[in-house]
């Protein structure tokens, strides 16, 4: 008798339950779009960001194709941005800007896109399979570069299109794309020739001209290219104070190609050909004479000039 009536009080309580949460249900889908909108501003205007993305969810459910229906998807996107949640704000903010042919916050939505796109390059990790409730350990290197992309389109001539074009960059070096890399330096030079991320990028070229002749085969082009390249900087930024820092990657670039004909020439040293060793120091002290080791080269060159010349006179008689 005690189980049935606990059994018919619980019921009781879950019908009331029920009955609560629709009548809460219906309440909300009575109000107007005018009023889901106020409450939205209300929710943004005090940053009560977990209300505004609630607010935002609801209007949308509601009104979907209403100017304020399309509008909450920018305030979504503003709730999730500010709650951490990066990726649902980017998703909301491209279907905000593609919702109108003229969205009301086309700039700040972009601003936002831009902002995900740092936090992205800066480290920032997506959630595992896209969902929240999983830990954020997905690298999302590749989603900054889609971004950046699509402020760039947006923004092609815009201060936050060049910063778009550096980001980019920045972030294909990381990944080892020098060639893209360069290509969007370049980009970057060419459309805002006078802005202080172009000579910026000027000097990122540089950069990747000295990783790839540390890391690859040492190929003249990459020095030919370099100097190329800061001999355009100096054209376009002859005051620029990053002139001497590029000059000094040129430096490192020519210490090591000068470190192959080093070697090389220690080699016939050390197998008692001073000849050939000779050859190799005097090679290395007219193409790279500013290097560290065109010094230790010229000091060979005393020591051997005189072994040389002695063994030519030997060999002569």
């Amino acid at each position: 008798m005690r189980l049935k009536s606990i059994f018919h009080s619980s019921i009781v309580i879950l019908s009331l339950f029920v009955s609560i949460n629709a009548s809460a249900e219906e309440a909300v889908a009575t109000l107007s779009v005018q009023e889901s909108f106020e409450l939205v501003m209300e929710a943004y205007e005090n940053k009560n960001w977990k209300g505004l993305e609630t607010q935002s969810a609801l209007l949308i459910k509601d009104y979907p194709s209403t100017a304020f229906g399309l509008e909450a998807r920018y305030f979504l996107g503003t709730a999730y941005f500010n709650l951490k949640e990066y990726e649902a704000a980017n998703e909301q903010f491209s279907l905000y800007l593609k919702s109108q042919a003229t969205p009301k916050h086309f700039e700040d939505a972009i601003q936002y896109k831009f902002s995900i796109a740092e936090l992205y390059k800066a480290g920032e990790k997506k959630h595992l399979l896209g969902f929240e409730s999983m830990p954020k350990w997905m690298p999302a290197r590749q989603d900054a570069i889609k971004i950046y992309e699509e402020v760039i389109a947006a923004l092609p001539h815009h201060e936050l299109g060049a910063k778009a074009l550096f980001g980019k960059a920045v972030v294909l070096f990381k990944q080892q794309e020098y060639k893209s890399s360069i290509e969007t330096y370049q980009t970057l030079i060419r459309r805002f020739s006078k802005h202080q991320l172009a000579a910026e990028s000027y000097v990122g070229i540089g950069e990747i001209y000295l990783t790839q002749c540390s890391q690859e085969y040492p190929d003249p082009d990459f020095l030919d290219l370099a100097q190329i390249n800061l001999n355009k900087f100096k054209v376009d930024f002859p005051s620029d104070e990053n002139i001497a820092h590029l000059e000094t990657k040129l430096i490192g670039m020519k210490e090591v190609y000068a470190q192959s004909l080093y070697e090389t020439a220690q080699f016939y040293e050390r197998t008692k050909k001073p000849h050939a060793s000779l050859i190799y120091y005097t090679q290395l002290i007219a193409k790279y004479p500013e290097t560290k080791l065109a010094a230790l080269s010229k000091k060979r060159q005393a020591v051997l000039e005189p072994v040389v010349k002695a063994n030519k006179e030997k060999a002569a008689k």
